[in-house]
């Protein structure tokens, strides 16, 4: 009688997508597919959701019927997860999986980035994270949401755009190229109209709104709020530093837009991903077993 198939997946779920990598027991990959956000702070429901979208698409692009769920071996490492009333709350997830694990995004992004050498992953995404690695321990920084951090997050740079457009219509300063591109794209005219547009927005939504910042990179304002994000993330690399740490990887949906503005001290310390987030939820998935 021959032996059952064992898949490993990996999950990296981010507060705007979920990402999936399937594999088989010899490394192969299967497929890839991609859901929508699964920050498990924000709502643990949707996440769980989100996994099994994910999931299931991609079984079914690997051609893999539905039973195998129950052969295999998952690793999550889910936005929001450094909460621990999130934690928990996912760790009793009545899951369809052989074994569920479950950790941050951040320390996925670290396992794959750097593998099992030190180094640090700052994540610039919807939100903002930062993590390292050193002689095989992990510590993470940031993560406590838009509220209370994330400086040089996506949902950062459009939540400053946000704000300035409020006072372009209320008449307190003058409009910029990226405040009228921003006001045509939401077609709001008023600051009540924008006020009932944005009044329940969450960070995802304002993060679909930073890519003007960088595409009116030459507007005043634009300028200033690149170059305090710079700053932001200076002040993390300049923390690594003195930890010990001398290779960081950017990562997320605004770290390549935002690399050339760095300063030529801070582009010294940036090294490129040996690996995924998800090959890193992979690793951990294998470590698990």
């Amino acid at each position: 009688m021959a032996s059952k198939a064992t898949y490993f997946l990996g999950i990296d779920g981010g507060g705007s997508k979920c990402k999936v990598r399937l594999e088989n027991e010899n490394g192969t990959l299967l497929s890839e597919a991609i859901s929508g956000s699964a920050n498990v702070a924000t709502n643990c429901q949707q996440s769980q959701e989100s996994i099994l979208h994910a999931t299931e698409h991609a079984f079914h692009v690997a051609g893999l019927a539905l039973s195998e769920l129950k052969n295999t071996y998952v690793h999550a490492g889910l936005a929001g997860a450094n909460i621990d009333s999130a934690y928990q709350a996912m760790t009793k997830w009545q899951h369809p999986f052989a074994k569920f694990t479950l950790s941050t995004d951040m320390l996925i992004a670290c396992k794959g980035a750097h593998q099992h050498h030190d180094g640090a992953v700052i994540i610039l995404g919807t939100g903002f994270c930062a993590g390292y690695q050193l002689q095989n321990q992990f510590s993470e920084l940031g993560g406590y949401g838009l509220l209370l951090s994330d400086g040089a997050s996506g949902g950062w740079l459009g939540l400053q755009l946000c704000r300035k457009a409020f006072e372009v219509l209320d008449g307190v300063e003058k409009s910029s190229a990226a405040v009228d591109a921003l006001l045509t794209q939401l077609n709001c005219h008023s600051s009540q109209a924008l006020s009932q547009r944005l009044i329940s927005a969450r960070p995802a939504e304002l993060a679909k709104f930073a890519p003007l910042v960088f595409s009116h990179s030459d507007d005043a304002f634009c300028q200033q709020l690149i170059s305090e994000a710079c700053a932001f993330i200076a002040r993390y690399i300049t923390y690594f530093e003195k930890q010990g740490i001398t290779k960081v990887t950017l990562m997320g949906g605004i770290a390549s837009a935002i690399t050339p503005y760095l300063t030529d001290a801070g582009k010294a310390h940036l090294t490129p991903a040996l690996a995924s987030a998800e090959q890193g939820a992979i690793l951990m998935a294998r470590e698990a077993i």
